[in-house]
């Protein structure tokens, strides 16, 4: 059975760390629950520029239930979405540091990462910057 996205009217969730700890403790609003609404207003902004790998819908659901099942209690970062710079590892997904040239898909995530999903965090994908992380502000 296919899911649609979430209608307009849930476009004013906020997704600040205290709304979506409100939602969540209300019952209003699962991990699963969010991953739509993510993916609806991703497609709604439609900057190809900002995302350099998206996960797939499966991924971020898969996410979201591993979230789901090991409770709020155990988790300070409950349900919480995050992104990811293109040059942090996060396994199975492609890091370029926005140079394909440089591709290659690790096998284990970063550090960071891994503390951030133990915690409780979604990964939503891989965000764009300057080639190599040099910090040049020129146009690409």
């Amino acid at each position: 059975m296919r899911r649609t996205y979430p209608r307009k009217t849930d476009m004013n969730l906020s997704l600040d760390l205290a709304a979506l700890r409100a939602a969540y403790a209300a019952g209003s609003l699962t991990p699963t629950q969010l991953v739509d609404e993510i993916l609806r207003r991703i497609a709604a902004q439609a900057d190809p520029a900002t995302w350099i790998h998206l996960l797939s819908r499966d991924a971020l659901l898969s996410y979201a239930q591993h979230v789901e099942a090991r409770g709020r209690a155990a988790q300070p970062l409950y349900g919480v979405p995050f992104a990811i710079k293109d040059n942090i590892d996060l396994a199975g997904a492609p890091t370029t540091a926005a140079c394909p040239e440089f591709s290659y898909t690790p096998a284990a995530s970063a550090p960071v990462v891994e503390r951030l999903t133990r915690a409780g965090e979604s990964p939503i994908g891989k965000t764009n910057l300057d080639q190599c992380a040099t910090g040049l502000v020129g146009v690409r």
